[in-house]
């Protein structure tokens, strides 16, 4: 099997460079990863992150427009793009390795000297984008930031990525520059880089474009809130906290999310809870598309979905179905979801998930842009779990392991439920039977 190592090292000014040499391959790409997105924003600019990484591409020293910065960034053969999140924001670059020098240097012009052009189309644009997260009544309809926002009520790690549109409409230069300047600094960002380039010519041209220091982080003072102590412990609580949302929306459909609290960063338990989410949600004939779709075709979609976070992460079940089904959908999860809890799963299920789990982690050995991704992960939650770890944790899972995390997931004190579709709002009822399938789980 072809894998690929990562070289890493520091240069001067804290930046982490991580480099993967593809001598047999005909593409590079070059990442920037910057440990920071929504979550550290105060609800006064909520929406700055991810409003400045759509600035970036607006123009820079070099090319002082937005076409002028795509032509220079599409001129190496492939595609450039980025992505914000709850924790990280991402830019990448793609193209020719023979072009990979030549890109390094168009790389820094782009992310050390943006110069924040046209900054009210870029704000329509971002408000359009907004649009499609809201129903005609303006109330929001996104189940991600709305159970987010529910289970960390009060917290950043419940702001919306895409920010609030009277926020969005008012962030300034002045806010986007001060977010750049606290948290796009070199101890918070990794570069990443495979390329059939040699090290050598690589480690150059990075030392010599991102290496010194970088200008716009005088007197930079990051803040983030941690989230250690924000989900009460059942113990805590005479019965367990539901965090509902039920918004009302004129369609035909309803939208349902359930979300979970869970412990985060890259450990073993994280090793865990993703196989009980694959055990749940791994192809067809995995328990909620086999057991709600297949069997009783109660929905187009149901999945079940991880998200990692420093500190702290969620596990969520999400699924799509017709009025005259909800009830009847509802009675069915909630079967699933007390099998799952009460019943070690067969041995033959766990064998099942445990190939495909590890057929999985094999391919990142073999992928280099995301063996590097993972490794930036890794790097910003402070994390020595390989590939290899991964894969050995993974064969060590048992029904009994797999039973103990279920109920230590499931047996969250807090959780969230949102409901969006036609009177949802009266709706509780059966949104409270449902949840209460875990309210005795400590005693099953």
């Amino acid at each position: 099997m072809l894998t690929y190592k990562i070289h890493k090292k520091t240069l001067k000014n804290g930046l982490q460079f991580f480099y993967c040499h593809t001598p047999d391959t005909v593409n590079f790409e070059i990442s920037m990863h910057i440990n920071t997105g929504a979550r550290d924003e105060i609800e006064e600019t909520n929406g700055v992150s991810h409003f400045l990484e759509h600035m970036m591409f607006r123009g820079s020293k070099k090319y002082p427009n937005s076409l002028e910065l795509a032509k220079a960034m599409e001129s190496f053969g492939s595609e450039t793009n980025a992505m914000t999140g709850v924790e990280h924001t991402s830019y990448w670059i793609k193209g020719d390795s023979e072009k990979t020098l030549e890109a390094i240097e168009c790389f820094s012009d782009f992310f050390l000297h943006p110069n924040y052009a046209d900054i009210e189309i870029e704000r329509s644009v971002i408000l359009q984008e907004m649009a499609s997260d809201f129903n005609e009544a303006g109330d929001s309809i996104d189940t991600e930031s709305l159970s987010m926002s529910t289970l960390f009520a009060n917290h950043p790690l419940g702001n919306p990525i895409i920010g609030s549109e009277h926020i969005v409409k008012k962030i300034s230069e002045k806010e986007l520059s001060a977010k750049r300047r606290d948290f796009y600094s070199p101890e918070r960002c990794v570069l990443t880089i495979c390329t059939s380039k040699s090290e050598n010519d690589v480690t150059n041209y990075v030392e010599k474009y991102f290496g010194n220091i970088w200008e716009h982080n005088n007197n930079s003072n990051p803040n983030r809130i941690l989230a250690e102590n924000f989900i009460p412990q059942l113990s805590q609580l005479k019965k367990p906290q539901n965090a509902l949302c039920l918004q009302n929306n004129p369609d035909n459909q309803f939208a349902i999310k359930i979300i979970f609290p869970t412990s985060g960063g890259l450990t073993e338990e994280i090793v865990l809870i993703t196989f009980l989410q694959r055990l749940l949600d791994d192809g067809i004939c995995t328990r909620l598309p086999a057991n709600i779709r297949e069997k009783y075709g109660l929905v187009y979609d149901i999945s079940c979905d991880t998200q990692f976070f420093k500190e702290i992460g969620t596990f969520s079940i999400d699924a799509t179905v017709s009025e005259d089904k909800l009830n009847e959908l509802l009675e069915k999860l909630s079967v699933e979801l007390k099998n799952i809890i009460t019943e070690k799963p067969l041995e033959s299920e766990v064998n099942h998930i445990k190939f495909r789990y590890n057929f999985d982690l094999k391919q990142i050995k073999e992928t280099p842009f995301r063996l590097l991704n993972r490794e930036a992960t890794a790097y910003f939650m402070n994390s020595n779990l390989s590939v290899d770890d991964e894969i050995k944790i993974v064969q060590s899972i048992t029904p009994d392991s797999v039973l103990k995390i279920a109920k230590k997931v499931f047996g969250s004190a807090r959780r969230g439920f949102v409901l969006i579709g036609p009177k949802a709002r009266k709706k509780r009822d059966q949104v409270e039977k449902l949840l209460s399938v875990f309210d005795n789980i400590k005693d099953i």
